[in-house]
């Protein structure tokens, strides 16, 4: 079928947008996001692991080969379904949707530094380029703006102290996956299989909970409330990031990672009129946003096309 590794990446990008929106609304209707990580850890899981038995390729390469991969794949997990989510809700809790969104456009440029870094890739103009217009969409769309004449300074000071730690929830979260791509390419050098890395990373997503719960009573609490029913918003963000978590990786197995970047910008648009004008979470984005979003959206195009080259 043409075009089916368009239409994952399309999918996959609503249901991040989706997801975003959704853990919103769970915050705003009852208080924060409860046990959607861990649930939709669970939901990766079983998603990738049907996938990967049904379409996956048989295994293949030595011992220390198969070994290797899965330990890749296993850093990935930590970085991305662990590290990355976690941060990535908290930050959607305290900022919205819309603003969290817009940060998730740095997950490509903190993917190619690394990657200069561990890889040994080089920095052209073209992703120097890229790099401008996307810290300074950013830098817009995060610049303070000054309180309403008549708000308490009390209030004020609690608003900026929540929106400055939602921010660097959200720049952790992008650092974090950011980190997860460079691991898992490592990954796919001795196990070639985005499925497998899928299903790798969230079980051991799940083992590290487990880990957790041993020290920790908040964990535990999460290993408890996996047998409870869940509310209807929790389940849908936990259902969504899942579902575009493979839905991306199954892109992967069809097009190109370059044209899965560009198509992934579109997240941040599709957040915006989901929170906006659908389920209503957040007031409509004024001007500043939208310059903010165009400017980031332009700068991953640049880097996708300028990577693509390379």
């Amino acid at each position: 079928m043409p075009l089916i590794g368009e239409l994952f990446a399309i999918f996959a990008a609503f249901c991040y947008s989706f997801g975003s929106v959704a853990i919103a609304k769970n915050a705003r209707d009852n208080g924060g996001s409860g046990n959607t990580v861990l649930l939709s850890v669970v939901l990766t899981a079983v998603i990738s692991g049907v996938l990967w038995l049904s379409m996956g390729p048989p295994l293949s390469g030595n011992g220390l080969s198969l070994l290797k991969g899965m330990g890749y794949f296993a850093l990935a997990g930590i970085l991305s379904t662990v590290l990355g989510r976690l941060f990535f809700f908290r930050s959607v809790e305290l900022v919205g949707a819309i603003e969290t969104g817009l940060m998730r456009r740095l997950i490509p440029v903190f993917a190619s530094a690394l990657a200069v870094v561990l890889l040994g890739e080089r920095i052209t103009i073209w992703i120097g380029l890229a790099f401008v217009l996307v810290f300074f969409g950013v830098a817009i769309a995060v610049f303070p703006a000054s309180p309403r004449r008549g708000t308490d300074a009390g209030v004020a000071a609690r608003a900026r102290r929540q929106r400055t730690t939602g921010r660097a929830f959200a720049v952790t979260s992008a650092a974090s996956y950011g980190g997860s791509y460079v691991t898992r390419k490592f990954g796919m050098q001795w196990l070639p299989d985005p499925l497998a890395g899928a299903f790798i990373g969230a079980v051991t997503g799940l083992m590290w909970f487990c880990l957790a719960a041993l020290f920790s009573e908040e964990y535990r609490g999460y290993l408890k409330d996996l047998f409870r029913k869940p509310a209807i918003w929790q389940t849908v963000a936990a259902c969504s990031i899942s579902i575009g978590q493979t839905s991306q990786f199954v892109a992967l197995k069809f097009t190109s990672v370059t044209i899965v970047a560009i198509i992934g910008t579109i997240e941040v648009f599709l957040s915006v009129w989901l929170a906006a004008y659908v389920v209503k979470t957040e007031p409509r984005p004024g001007r500043g946003f939208v310059i903010a979003s165009l400017l980031a959206i332009a700068g991953v195009i640049v880097l996708a096309l300028a990577r693509a080259k390379a």
